[in-house]
């Protein structure tokens, strides 16, 4: 009797927690998820899907403000971002032009690899225009399209998919089919709040999916977002957190 009563106690919790993340998401913009060193450089991501898909597929092992400033940083060198322009360029090409980069990708050589992979793509099977990426298209066939390209991996490509929802005003109509990127910050905050018993991304993966089976990702751009203005490793902002109340490990 005590175990059902603690198992509903658990249930009723999880239940506000993810109430909360919901709310939280709402008031997310991209802004919020796409920062960059330059104003100019989210200007150029929210108009231009070639310079969106750049910045997704390179976002890896580097800062977050840096990923979203280079498609502004390569239009600047250029003049111009347009994938048929760019469909000749070799690796060393790519290599040349990243070299020339204010801001950086941290893993330079896979960088050439997927940006000259990304623009093949788009011009060969997309006819030069990003955007057909994911128009009239399902979740599960973007994130497929993404996950083949070198670097990607589902992480990112599901990530994609919540971000262009929120950078294009688009929306899929299989969202069941997409989940968070398990990343640091959301494996760490789930965590926290005892969604998860241990540092494990399945076990995060598999949690979104039973709180949100309709919408597993729903969580992912608020559990991120909190992970880095709020819940630091080192001297957290606890008492700033939305999730505050709900916290199992604060300051651990």
């Amino acid at each position: 009797m005590k175990e059902d009563k603690n198992a509903v106690l658990i249930d009723n919790r999880e239940k506000l927690i993810n109430k909360v993340l919901i709310e939280y998401s709402k008031k997310l913009n991209v802004k919020d998820l796409c920062p960059a060193k330059e104003e100019v450089a989210i200007e150029l991501i929210i108009t231009n899907p070639y310079a969106f898909c750049i910045a997704m597929c390179l976002d890896r092992g580097t800062p977050t403000e840096i990923i979203w400033t280079i498609p502004y940083n390569i239009y600047r060198i250029l003049g111009h971002l347009d994938p048929e322009r760019l469909y000749s360029y070799t690796f060393e090409d790519w290599e040349r032009l990243i070299e020339q980069l204010k801001y950086k990708q941290r893993f330079k050589t896979a960088a050439r690899r997927t940006l000259y992979e990304l623009t093949k793509l788009i011009v060969e099977k997309y006819y030069g225009n990003a955007a057909k990426i994911w128009e009239e298209k399902t979740a599960i066939e973007v994130i497929k399209t993404f996950d083949k390209i070198y670097g990607v991996g589902p992480g990112i490509a599901n990530m994609a998919v919540l971000l262009i929802e929120k950078a294009f005003n688009f929306q899929f109509p299989d969202k069941e089919n997409i989940n968070i990127k398990a990343d640091s910050h959301t494996v760490m905050i789930m965590y926290r709040l005892g969604l998860i018993k241990e540092l494990n991304e399945k076990l995060a993966v598999k949690k979104a999916k039973e709180l949100n089976p309709s919408f597993p990702g729903i969580i992912d751009q608020p559990l991120w977002h909190i992970g880095k203005h709020f819940c630091f490793k080192k001297e957290p902002k606890c008492n700033e957190c939305p999730l505050n109340q709900y916290c199992e490990k604060q300051g651990v």
